[in-house]
């Protein structure tokens, strides 16, 4: 049977001391020595954001998918981390010659949180709903080409698509795919009803929030019982928690933080691909940022390897929404470089050599940031005024609302760039080349073809200045030695937590 969902009050992070026999580790797939796994182990992790609501059919935001998918969540098919797919509530599928037609042959014997038994109607209309005009669901767009959803038998599914797409099992591996229950009565803001390996059991508002293991999973078994994800956005308060024992993985290091745990035995260090790209939003449909020359001049006016070296130098250059791990990238770094006497010739161009802007940004991120590119733009000329707010008041104001000039917020995943071609999501960018290039990915009949046209979108974006991209960050894990088994590439909006081991004591 399902647990009712704890929801404490709000509290502050600083000063927490947590019990618990968890410690953490890398990349590896054993416990560290000769030492027997505790699958009994309560293991405490510390991310950055935490979510504002636990409904994954209506709520937006990375923090969400990391804590919820596929911990919590499952869809048909889950990323297999590799670039590939694997079986999830389906156990295998096939797909027609014409690319049209996907047929997925269900899984037997799974149930819900609640206790209730997974159906093909559960299925059809969880699909059904988040594909809907009227859909709340963040994804519901990577489901708009399907044309019908149709049930063979209690077991077999069709799906047949409008026209081909070539990334539809990864839109199912989305929020839009997540099987939820058909007339259950739950909060899904506050409680949590799915078929993962995990039941969200309590929530400490602003502080904790803890997935127990379910032992009525369909599938293997976690190697451990409780995980803990600790929500801390201060870098030097994380690490002194890990020193501490309060946690044991680290998720958020920063260049002053690593040296309090290299030589250090008692831990370990993991460098990981964040595929997350730092994004200075452009509004491109208010003036006067919808002048290319004036998104090329801010461009231009900023020195990301400076900025880079402020952050203490764990970040990279990209110059597009992709990065070396995509097999679409290419190196664009070169478009629009820093040149701050070419950004003040096409300010002057454009007839804005005054021009004065507000930057609203979530009071999650480091303030250098924002306060660099203040300090850069005003070099050419630009004045920039920072509102920080709240991360809610931001998604709601910004990334709903679209009331904003310049932005900024850490993009989690590849398939993001394919927004460019959507006129409502939060940068307003209406562009017919785009969008046809977006479409000839998805219906690309080999990755290389699809590959091609996603290479050419991310050139052209950046040749738009539809955006700026400050930085990939580089991600680097500590943990206690003793600990291991966690997942290390693309954690800003995926971390899967039934593999983490600790070490007998």
């Amino acid at each position: 049977m399902s647990r009712k969902l704890l929801v404490l009050p709000l509290v502050a992070v600083s000063g927490l001391i947590l019990a618990g026999c968890g410690s953490a580790a890398g990349t590896s797939t054993a416990a560290t020595g000769s030492a027997a796994a505790d699958t009994e182990a309560t293991v405490h992790l510390q991310v950055g954001l935490e979510p504002t609501s636990l409904d994954v059919s209506a709520q937006s935001g990375a923090s969400l998918e990391q804590l919820l998918i596929p911990n919590v969540y499952e869809g048909l098919v889950d990323a297999d981390g590799e670039g590939g797919f694997e079986p999830a509530l389906a156990t295998e599928w096939n797909v027609s010659e014409d690319g049209l037609t996907y047929t997925f042959t269900l899984r037997e014997g799974v149930t819900f949180h609640s206790g209730s038994p997974v159906t093909m109607d559960d299925v059809v209309w969880s699909l059904e709903a988040a594909a809907a005009d009227d859909s709340l669901n963040p994804d519901a767009g990577l489901l708009a080409g399907i044309d019908e959803i149709e049930p063979v038998d209690d077991a077999t599914l069709e799906i047949t698509l409008a026209s081909r797409d070539s990334d539809f099992l990864e839109s199912l591996t989305s929020n839009a795919g997540v099987i939820l229950e058909e007339g259950a009565d739950v909060d899904l803001a506050n409680e949590t009803n799915g078929t993962g390996p995990y039941t969200v059991t309590q929530w400490n508002q602003g502080s904790t929030i803890t997935l127990e293991r379910n032992d009525d999973y369909w599938g293997d078994a976690p190697l451990n019982r409780e995980v803990v994800f600790h929500y801390m956005t201060d870098a030097t308060t994380a690490a002194n928690a890990l020193l501490a024992g309060e946690i044991d993985i680290l998720t958020t290091t920063t260049a002053d933080t690593l040296p309090m745990f290299e030589g250090d035995d008692a831990f370990t260090l993991t460098e990981g691909d964040s595929r997350s790209w730092m994004t200075l939003g452009f509004n491109n449909a208010v003036a006067p940022l919808d002048d290319e020359r004036v998104r090329q001049a801010i461009r231009r006016a900023i020195d990301k390897d400076g900025l880079i070296e402020v952050l203490g130098g764990q970040a990279t250059r990209v110059g597009s929404m992709t990065s070396p791990s995509d097999p679409w990238y290419e190196d664009l770094t070169h478009i629009d470089a820093y040149d701050p006497a070419s950004a003040r010739e096409l300010l002057a161009e454009a007839g804005q050599e005054d021009l004065e802007l507000t930057f609203r940004v979530s009071n999650t991120y480091d303030t250098r940031i924002s306060e660099y590119v203040a300090a850069q733009l005003a070099e050419v000329g630009i004045t920039v005024t920072i509102e920080q707010m709240e991360f809610s008041t931001w998604l709601e104001q910004v990334f709903t609302g679209g009331d904003y000039e310049l932005t900024m917020v850490l993009h989690v995943a590849p398939a993001l760039a394919k927004n460019y071609s959507n006129p409502d999501y939060y940068w307003n960018y209406d562009d017919a080349t785009a969008q046809q290039l977006v479409t000839a990915a998805r219906e690309a009949l080999s990755p290389e073809q699809r590959n091609e046209n996603l290479r050419e979108l991310a050139r052209h974006i950046s040749e738009q200045a539809v955006s700026d991209w400050l930085y990939s960050p580089t991600a680097t894990i500590a943990a206690s030695a003793d600990v291991t088994g966690f997942p290390v590439d693309g954690i800003a909006n995926r971390l899967p937590v039934s593999g983490i081991q600790v070490a007998a004591r």
